[in-house]
């Protein structure tokens, strides 16, 4: 990857779970080192303050984090997601970029739904779209909703945490959420419900058809800690021929 140099983030990793409690993706996020970035209090602060080249460097920090242990996502079938937003989404615009990720085959790419990059229908855009693996991130949000849909093929869509917590609050949310969750599985989306923070979350959601869940119910972990948490299968073993 063509980095100018280190960046001084360190990342994590927030695990997403299927319903039978496999580990089946996690979600790679920043987060800043107070000694390299005493100035900021938080990671969003940082990045309202970043460069587009320093973005973008971090974006390829987390696409050569992924390449190094590519092995290990492989062995346990886990997809890598990476936030990507107007200043970065210009770095996947690469050849050398697109040839990794491609060749990787476990990356993918979360938009969010107010972004106005990705949903308009410029010649750069749907040759970018064309390259990658994105979801919808952050639907529910209140901005694109619906009309994202009508511009990107999503497979994946990704809720908005408020959206739950909203929901779970009301008298008649969780008909309101399991209605969402049946337009999108009956439409052949696969939506990963962020915001589960309780047991109680976990349980208002049971009945669902919702592909994964995330949120602080599971904690984040550096890459070390999940490859150690994680067991990798072993091989299959061979069947003597007979």
């Amino acid at each position: 990857m063509m980095i100018s140099k280190p960046t001084g983030m360190r990342y994590v990793f927030q695990p997403m779970f299927n319903r039978e409690g496999k580990l089946i993706a996690v979600e790679c996020l920043s987060r800043l080192d107070p000694l390299k970035h005493s100035g900021f209090a938080q990671v969003e602060q940082f990045f309202r303050a970043a460069s587009p080249h320093l973005r973008q460097d971090i974006l390829l920090e987390q696409i050569a984090l992924v390449r190094r242990h590519q092995t290990w996502f492989h062995r346990n079938d886990v997809m890598v997601t990476l936030n990507i937003d107007e200043q970065t989404l210009m770095a996947l615009d690469n050849e050398f970029v697109a040839e990794c990720v491609n060749e990787l085959g476990c990356l993918h790419f979360e938009i969010n739904e107010f972004s106005g990059t990705l949903i308009k229908h410029s010649p750069v855009t749907r040759a970018i779209s064309e390259k990658y693996s994105f979801w919808l991130d952050d639907f529910g949000a209140g901005y694109a909703g619906f009309s994202a849909l009508a511009v990107q093929p999503f497979r994946f869509i990704k809720t908005d945490k408020g959206l739950l917590w909203s929901l779970f609050e009301k008298k008649n949310g969780q008909e309101l959420m399991s209605s969402l969750l049946r337009f999108f599985s009956a439409n052949q989306h696969l939506v990963i419900v962020e915001g589960v923070e309780t047991p109680a979350h976990r349980q208002w959601l049971e009945e669902m058809p919702w592909f994964a869940l995330q949120g602080l119910l599971w904690r984040e972990c550096s890459i070390e800690t999940l490859m150690a948490r994680t067991p990798t299968p072993p091989p299959l073993k061979r069947v003597a021929e007979q």
